[in-house]
């Protein structure tokens, strides 16, 4: 095992998979970890971390567990963790509204301009040209539920889109695919196949290293506009660079 002393700060990304994903063989939670200076650390981890999110009551607890399903020593009291979890953290904000019985909304767009259906992260990449997919309509609500009862576990809002545990532990959201279509020169090593552990593992290691860059280059990363509902959350990805701020920094 990788000692804690090699532990002093982790980037961790984590594919996420339903909530009884052991049963899908082909899309199921990974992890990977890396060091600050983003090198691979203990071993790739794939299967459902359901058990282990119900068997840990602290962020301490949980971020002691996830290492060590990755083959790596117990963090040191001084650890800082972040994680970069691609699921949404959030649903849209006009739904939950409609939910709690708020007030409908006027107008409805058509597809990703409907604010029932699409967060506002969302919305803006289609107008990227980018298809993402919705936690109202689409088959990823298992995804999205479990990393936002994990995260409601372990930690609270401190900014738009980042949560801590106010002391190891930071989480925010992002969005491979988001990522690759950003700078596609930036991560040629984890070009994703069609399906299968492969593609959980490459996703989990592209959200490790957006964890890197929310802690070391923060200005490559596009920070959420100040029209963002807080409860929406938010999707880190690059700025769209040919290479990263990291490069020339």
């Amino acid at each position: 095992m990788t000692p804690s002393a090699d532990l002093d700060q982790v980037f961790i990304g984590w594919d996420v998979g339903g909530w009884n994903c052991d049963k899908n063989p082909t899309s199921r939670d990974a992890l990977v970890v890396l060091n600050a200076t983003g090198e691979k650390l203990g071993q790739p981890w794939r299967g459902n971390l359901r058990q282990t999110i119900n068997a840990t009551t602290t962020a301490a607890d949980f971020l002691t567990a996830i290492l060590g399903l990755c083959k790596l020593a117990p963090p040191a009291d001084t650890t800082k963790a972040t994680i970069a979890i691609d699921a949404p953290l959030g649903f849209p904000a006009a739904f939950a509204q409609l939910l709690t019985g708020g007030a409908p909304l006027d107008q409805i767009g058509s597809s990703h301009e409907n604010p029932y259906l699409f967060r506002l992260a969302e919305r803006r990449l289609a107008e990227e040209g980018l298809t993402s997919l919705s936690t109202v309509k689409d088959m990823i609500g298992s995804q999205s539920t479990k990393a936002m009862h994990t995260v409601a576990r372990f930690a609270k809002m401190i900014a738009p889109g980042v949560w801590s545990d106010g002391a190891q532990l930071t989480l925010i959201e992002t969005y491979p695919a988001l990522c690759r279509t950003r700078v596609r020169g930036v991560f040629p090593k984890l070009a994703k196949p069609i399906n299968g552990p492969a593609a959980d593992i490459m996703d989990a290691e592209v959200c490790a290293d957006i964890a890197q860059g929310f802690v070391l280059w923060r200005d490559w990363l596009e920070p959420p506009p100040t029209t963002a509902p807080l409860s929406e959350g938010w999707i880190w990805a690059p700025l769209e660079y040919d290479e990263p701020a990291k490069v020339s920094q």
